[in-house]
């Protein structure tokens, strides 16, 4: 039996991308892949959404490198720095690159064999890595360096999720003068900047869409998921079971350091699952899971590997399965975070099942525990 997993509609997925692909038809998808799919599992939606995408993205050569490894044959771009001795391994294996920097770009430029496809980062207010505008001469410089190929210009929106627009339309502005500034120098054969918020709220599709969290059905702010411009379907839905039951007086303590003392007679259900798993340790007291279609509270700290809830009143038993995240972006404001990082944060130990049609396709342990019926 599998105590905890997590569990993935592959039909959802694709029905998100089919339904953002709408604000603009013309406009390639991109599909962000970065942190494990989101913590999904990248290898396997990639391999089940690849005809209906146009690129994907990831952070780091080691991701890019295993959808290759995973037989992923459409365009992969590397969204952060990659370190200039595995651009060669970005070469032999068809992957594009960012170029951040010129000085960084003549090192690349130096130590590779062939050319490598790569996109200008241009940093229009994100405050991160890559040109700025005042950094134009630099950005000309590129076309002296015979191994980078550049084919494209991007940028990234830090605001596009909120309720004012102001930022994000001077970056857009910013980023198009750039664009302007620089076009006689290259030949970009599109640009791409609108991330799941630009896309959505602002209809900033342009060449390429970068879809990351909206692609998994989650938006990227309570305020995008209060507007709803655009319909999305949550694909994934994280579950564990209960593995005991007992009664408890007054005054007994739960869990360690005793943070929790029952002030009546409870019942009490330990849960499989504890930080160990991604279920953040400052849940603690304050998480709500879902069983049997009621809320119950996290009682005392949550454990490593286990943890307790609330069940007084509920019709529970031994083995009925819980849904940890009954509202995901409620649970993640409890702790100050937003959903992303509780997504991400699921640990490699918890099994990833795929489903669809209605039926599993797939079950990736990455432990190697699984114990099937």
């Amino acid at each position: 039996m599998i105590e905890s997993c997590v569990e993935i509609n592959i039909d959802k997925i694709i029905e998100n991308i089919q339904n953002i692909r709408k604000i603009n038809p013309k406009s390639m998808y991109c599909a962000v892949l970065k942190a494990n799919g989101y913590g999904l599992g990248a290898y396997k939606i990639a391999e089940y959404i690849e005809d209906y995408v146009d690129y994907f993205a990831v952070a780091r050569v080691t991701e890019a490198l295993a959808l290759r490894e995973a037989n992923i044959k459409k365009p992969i771009l590397i969204l952060g720095a990659v370190y200039y001795k595995d651009v060669q391994k970005c070469i032999d294996n068809n992957i594009d690159i960012p170029i951040i920097d010129l000085d960084y770009a003549k090192l690349i430029n130096e130590n590779i064999n062939g050319k490598v496809n790569a996109h200008l980062l241009l940093d229009t207010g994100m405050g991160r890595i890559g040109f700025r505008d005042f950094e134009e001469d630099k950005i000309r410089e590129l076309n002296n360096l015979e191994n980078i190929n550049i084919i494209s210009a991007f940028t990234h929106f830090s605001t596009a999720d909120e309720a004012d627009t102001h930022y994000t339309e001077m970056q857009h502005e910013k980023f198009n003068k750039m664009v302007k500034d620089i076009n006689d120098s290259f030949n970009l054969e599109f640009v791409h900047l609108g991330n799941s918020a630009g896309a959505i709220k602002h209809h900033i599709t342009r060449d390429m869409m970068r879809v990351g969290i909206a692609t998994y059905g989650l938006y990227p702010s309570d305020l995008l998921k209060e507007e709803k411009d655009v319909e999305l379907k949550q694909c994934f839905s994280f579950r564990t079971r209960v593995i005991y039951l007992k009664e408890v007086e007054a005054g007994t303590s739960i869990s360690y350091g005793r943070t929790f003392i029952s002030d009546k007679p409870m019942k009490i259900a330990t849960l499989s699952i504890g930080y160990a798993d991604g279920y953040m340790r400052s849940f603690s007291n304050i998480g709500e899971v879902s069983i049997n279609g009621h809320l119950c509270k996290v009682l005392g700290r949550v454990c490593m590997d286990q943890m307790m809830v609330d069940v007084t009143g509920v019709d529970v038993s031994v083995d009925d399965e819980v849904i940890v995240y009954p509202d995901i972006y409620k649970e993640a404001a409890k702790v100050d975070t937003i959903p992303y990082e509780l997504m991400t944060s699921i640990n490699l130990r918890v099994p990833r099942i795929y489903k669809k049609s209605g039926k599993i396709i797939s079950i990736d342990n990455y432990l190697g525990e699984i114990n099937e019926d």
